[in-house]
């Protein structure tokens, strides 16, 4: 019996057949259609040499898993979006570790393997993370960023989604990985494909390449980190776009790092394990810096004379391409942190790349900083101060072989076929 048939039993049966008539008037969506959809997306994503990162249902995984089988070979990641298409939001934390309990089982006997998580309409509570840590997750990107690139083209139903999927402000929050008890946090950057198509009605491929190449330009200047989403269905509606910001991302240089999820989670926390050494010099005003950690790992330096092997990298800054060298620096190019200072603020300095030290002697540092309390509001406006200033200054850089930001191309895959669509319906 067909979904359909089996929803016409109850109060699901007009929701399932409306929705169907949608996705078979607009994709004409088969088993055989789907595959070529996706064939189709990881042709372009190669063209670029590019991989994505596919949050898909366990039950569409297990429905259709010789087909994500093929696309995991090609080097797609996978990751956990629910078990079934349904808002965490609404469910404990025991109901969440049960239903990715049955997730991670659909997975493992799918045989495909997963580090990652997002929430289906991207819609979480505290119950979500504290399952996801209860699973041992990697990383969780279920929270949505909506950027100010509308330029004229904002409806009242964008403004309703960014409102239910509880979306913060770009201008406000960092575009950027943090890592909280465990758990690398990735924020999903909006508008994605269902804003643009949906929700903004753009038709114009030029406007939505506008958008799509205005969140670039934001996150590369702020060095910050593009996550975009394109549900696979709609690759043929926004193959341009997507085109163009690769091809985009792809020319400028210092680099735009184009990676998957779990590859950014893991450097983030790789390049926090880095160790790096200031100790006087036997030279007054000068000190001996050596670098212990990934050889990916980007150096870089601001107003400070170094003696050693450079290059012009962003901005103010310099990239410093030994482990070892030389600086002269009437002070210690680090910031100063009061030893009253909030852990938030030094946990979240540390994941910048910023090099600390807490001390009582403000005037051993250019910048020194005394925060009892700092709130996640506080980040973005003292990422500003810091980077706009121009003392001298040794850090190291957020992304790997002196990329200057990050790209990720993600996409939510919560049906393959017609089936699916009807089973989603009712929650199965």
């Amino acid at each position: 019996m067909n979904p359909f048939a089996i929803a016409a039993k109850g109060k699901g049966f007009k929701n399932a057949l409306a929705r169907a008539r949608v996705i078979t008037a607009r994709y004409g969506l088969t088993s055989h259609k789907m595959d070529n959809i996706l064939e189709r997306f990881a042709r372009l994503l190669q063209t670029y040499n590019a991989s994505a990162t596919f949050p898909i249902t366990a039950v569409a995984l297990r429905r259709n898993s010789a087909t994500i089988q093929k696309l995991a070979q090609q080097g797609i990641e996978f990751a956990i979006h629910g078990y079934t298409h349904i808002d965490h939001s609404r469910l404990t934390a025991e109901e969440q570790v049960a239903r990715l309990n049955q997730a991670i089982a659909a997975f493992e006997t799918s045989q495909v393997s997963f580090r990652g998580f997002r929430c289906p309409y991207l819609r979480w509570n505290e119950g979500t993370l504290t399952a996801l840590r209860y699973h041992r997750f990697l990383y969780d990107s279920s929270q949505g960023l909506t950027w100010n690139v509308l330029n004229g083209y904002d409806t009242p139903a964008y403004q309703r989604v960014i409102n239910f999927y509880g979306a913060r402000e770009a201008s406000s929050y960092p575009a950027l990985p943090s890592f909280q008890d465990g758990l690398v946090r990735i924020p999903y950057c909006l508008p994605d494909d269902e804003g643009l198509i949906d929700r903004l009605q753009l038709a114009s491929m030029k406007a939505q390449s506008e958008i799509w190449l205005n969140i670039l330009e934001q996150t590369y200047k702020l060095g910050e980190l593009f996550t975009l989403g394109l549900h696979p269905e709609r690759i043929d509606l926004l193959k341009e776009p997507l085109a163009a910001t690769l091809a985009q991302a792809r020319s400028l240089s210092p680099a735009v790092w184009v990676a998957r999820l779990d590859e950014i989670a893991t450097w983030w926390l790789e390049r926090t394990e880095t160790k790096l050494t200031i100790t006087p010099s036997t030279h007054p005003d000068q000190f001996e810096v050596r670098v212990d950690g990934a050889k990916s790992v980007t150096v870089l330096a601001r107003n400070l004379e170094v003696a050693g092997p450079t290059r012009p990298w962003f901005d103010q800054y310099d990239q410093v391409m030994s482990k070892t060298f030389t600086i002269a620096a009437t002070q210690r190019p680090v910031i100063g942190i009061s030893p009253q200072s909030a852990k938030a603020l030094v946990d979240f300095l540390r994941q910048q790349g910023y090099l600390i030290e807490i001390s009582k002697d403000s005037h051993n540092y250019p910048l020194y900083l005394h925060h009892p309390e700092f709130k996640p509001e506080d980040e973005r406006p003292l990422l500003g101060k810091i980077e706009n200033g121009s003392w001298p200054l040794l850090r190291l850089g957020r992304w790997p072989n002196g990329a200057r930001s990050a790209l990720c191309v993600t996409g939510d895959i919560d049906a393959l076929t017609l089936w699916d669509y009807g089973l989603r319906t009712l929650n199965k």
